[in-house]
């Protein structure tokens, strides 16, 4: 996945401490980490930036973004509002921000909220339509008690409409559990629901298919996870995190041959993951392949000869794999006749 790209991330670093006021530096960061599914370092960058950058409307909207794809309603309505006061007219606030007071059972101030979009010219059939919603919660509050739809829906719809705007923070709500919990499960199928969606309509995308992939994976479904990578790397042969991704789908699914040749085709588009060379001399190794899983590792050692993982791998394999013989020429000792 993207959080072995130590190559990408480092450029991102580099370019937020080449030019920190710009705000465009940090949220290219933070939406990397969140795609990776580091939400946390995610969020920090961000709070970094707002301390930098001279225009911070657009990281207070991502953080709050983040914040309302764990259910933090409180703290993602604080910063999707100081996106709005530092950047009034822009409708995709305007929209989010409606939505996270929606979910959180705030139905007056969502109803206000959109008002205002629809007087600066917003789109009236997907505003109308959560306009509607609203008024008629509204309504129902004033004549009788309230009848919200349950915590899970409301999260679920948030979650669905947040994914369907911006796909790329499909990762940081997929995350990576052991177990999924119920309301995770929720959260998952929601975000499956709208890749989906965007997936019928932007078929060539690949990145669809990778997002679709992990949601599976984290739903306990290897064989369609397996599907769906194998539909992105389909589409983009040099998707070193999609092959990266169907290794350890092959692994989950009991295929350690197709775990490493996937694996194999990593470590040629992307030499310098450390981490690949090893997964694939791990893999080798369980296959027998004691010569090849040794050169995995060495060639894992000579980008970085501290890297342990690859000198206990070799030093596993020791006595397995004798060292090659040296050359002595015509006669066996060294060349001499």
């Amino acid at each position: 996945m993207r959080r072995h790209d130590y190559e990408a991330e480092g450029a991102l670093r580099d370019r937020v401490r080449s030019d920190p006021r710009r705000a465009k530096a940090h949220t290219e960061l933070a939406a990397w980490l969140a795609r990776c599914g580091r939400s946390p370092q995610a969020r920090e960058a961000l709070q970094a930036g707002l301390a930098q950058a001279s225009r911070t409307g657009p990281l207070h909207h991502l953080l709050g973004l983040l914040f309302a794809a764990t259910g933090r309603w409180g703290p993602a309505e604080q910063h999707l509002e100081r996106a709005i006061a530092q950047e009034p007219t822009r409708l995709e606030y305007l929209n989010d921000l409606a939505l996270v007071q929606g979910a959180a059972g705030r139905a007056a101030a969502s109803v206000a909220t959109l008002h205002r979009a629809l007087a600066l010219g917003g789109e009236a059939a997907g505003m109308a339509w959560l306009l509607g919603l609203g008024e008629q919660a509204v309504a129902e509050a004033e004549g009788r008690p309230a009848r919200r739809p349950p915590a899970g829906s409301r999260r679920a719809a948030v979650v669905e409409s947040i994914v369907a705007r911006d796909p790329e923070t499909a990762e940081a709500l997929i995350g990576t559990t052991a177990e999924p919990t119920p309301e995770r499960r929720e959260t998952l199928r929601a975000v499956r629901k709208a890749l989906t969606r965007l997936a019928a309509r932007n078929p060539a995308y690949p990145d669809l298919y990778f997002g679709l992939s992990l949601v599976a994976e984290q739903l306990g479904e290897v064989q369609r996870a397996i599907r769906e990578a194998e539909k992105a790397l389909a589409l983009a042969p040099r998707y070193a995190e999609a092959y990266l991704l169907a290794v350890r789908l092959y692994e989950k699914d009991g295929k350690p041959v197709e775990a490493a040749d996937r694996c194999r085709r990593v470590t040629e588009l992307r030499p310098r993951w450390l981490d690949a060379h090893v997964r694939l001399g791990g893999l080798l190794q369980k296959q027998g392949l004691a010569h090849e899983a040794a050169d995995a590792y060495r060639k894992a050692i000579a980008i970085d000869e501290t890297y342990e993982a690859a000198r206990e791998g070799l030093r596993v394999l020791e006595g397995a794999v004798p060292a090659a013989a040296p050359d002595l020429g015509p006669g066996g000792r060294g060349g001499e006749a």
